[in-house]
């Protein structure tokens, strides 16, 4: 009987996944703007959800457009798996990975918008992003199989691609974000907007 790939050389994929995973962590958790703790994040999305959602403004409109960009990227996705998209055009893997790098990066934002809007440093997002990232290939390790067959050099250099690519929607998110307080003047130091959030 043979062995599951896991404990062939690929192992190297998974472990250094997870060790990115926790180093990202690590550098989000220290990063300046860094919005509390990471075990509060599913308790605030779900506040923010019930507070924003019924409110009928700005702020509603920008979660449904999260929302419908969610529903549009696991579209993608589970067509790309079910049509073999995938496997026909490489290119596909790296427009679902960059399309969930900004949605992450959006919902992440949203749910610490008041820390946003407030002049904090919104780079924090771009480890939050990597490190999400990272457990999904870890995720992805333990529970496909799709990647059984790979060789270990393409194996590695898949991970990496799919990681820059979902930093770089991050990277997208932050920016914007940067830019956006830039063009309202919003500051750090302005104390007539800490307690504002966007979008108003």
């Amino acid at each position: 009987m043979s062995s599951l790939p896991h404990t062939s050389p690929r192992l190297v994929v998974g472990v250094g996944s997870l060790l990115l995973a926790f180093v990202a962590t690590y550098v989000t958790v220290t990063a300046p703007g860094f919005p509390g703790n990471l075990l509060s994040w599913p308790r605030a999305l779900a506040g923010r959800l019930r507070r924003d959602l019924p409110r009928g403004d700005r702020a509603t409109a920008a979660w449904c457009g999260v929302a419908l960009w969610s529903v549009l990227v696991t579209g993608l996705h589970f067509g790309g798996l079910h049509y073999r998209v995938y496997t026909t055009r490489p290119w596909w893997d790296l427009l679902t990975h960059a399309m969930g790098g900004v949605g992450v990066a959006a919902i992440l934002a949203m749910t610490h918008r008041r820390s946003v809007a407030a002049g904090q440093s919104t780079w924090w997002l771009i480890p939050a992003v990597l490190a999400i990232g990272s457990g999904f290939e870890v995720y992805e390790f333990v529970f496909k199989t799709f990647w059984y067959n790979w060789t270990l050099r393409f194996y590695v250099v898949d991970t990496i691609i799919d990681l820059i690519i979902n930093t770089s929607g991050a990277v997208v998110v932050a920016v914007a974000l940067a830019g956006y307080r830039s063009l309202t003047g919003v500051t750090a130091a302005d104390d007539a907007t800490a307690g504002t959030e966007f979008p108003k």
